[in-house]
């Protein structure tokens, strides 16, 4: 009988021990197929309006235009948004150039897509007035405007294939888009499609 028992006992461990092997290494392969990566964001479009007749620049009055693709690379994670706030900054002493929504309620981007994140904010800086402006008007009549756009939200990831209801916790995004706009307000080419930075916080 201890023989059996001995035998029984030293299979059941075996058994056991190969049953959370093999999980394990189940589990790491769908770890790695399915752990969720970050989406990427790409800088499309982005313009300085110009302001109504009548009104000088820097008087008020002005807004910027941008667009922003964002790329959702994983295979079976969806993404959900939270509403997104846009900020635009004079990269040299990060002085306030405009601010507002880009994107006023949450929304979700499915796995494999590519969504446009677009906004017109309303110019709030820098004032003629203001001590920022000399250079910032350098810059913009020299054709070499270095602005940063920044956007800010919270997202969640959402496994899509077989257990929908999965989702990771919710993480603050920070997004920001280094470029330049040239002497007319526009985009310059370099700064067309360049990456932007993302960093969780």
């Amino acid at each position: 009988r201890e023989s059996c028992t001995t035998v029984l006992a030293n299979t059941l461990c075996t058994l056991l021990l190969v049953l959370l092997l093999v999980s394990g290494v189940v589990l790491f392969v769908v770890w790695l197929g399915l752990r969720p990566h970050r989406p990427r964001f790409n800088l499309v479009a982005f313009a300085i309006l110009a302001p109504p007749p009548g009104v000088a620049v820097g008087g008020g009055q002005q807004q910027v235009a941008f667009n922003v693709s964002d790329r959702n690379p994983n295979r079976h994670i969806g993404i959900h948004y939270d509403a997104t706030h846009a900020t635009v900054l004079y990269s040299d002493d990060d002085v306030l150039v405009a601010a507002g929504p880009a994107s006023s309620s949450a929304w979700y981007q499915p796995n494999k897509t590519t969504t446009l994140i677009a906004g017109v904010l309303d110019v709030v800086g820098p004032r003629v007035t203001d001590a920022a402006w000399p250079s910032f008007a350098a810059s913009l009549r020299a054709g070499r405007l270095p602005l940063r756009l920044q956007l800010t939200t919270a997202i969640r990831f959402r496994l899509t294939a077989g257990f929908g209801f999965l989702q990771s916790g919710r993480q603050r995004m920070h997004v920001d888009c280094h470029l330049l706009v040239g002497s007319d307000g526009d985009l310059l080419p370099e700064s067309v499609g360049a990456a932007c930075d993302r960093y969780f916080s």
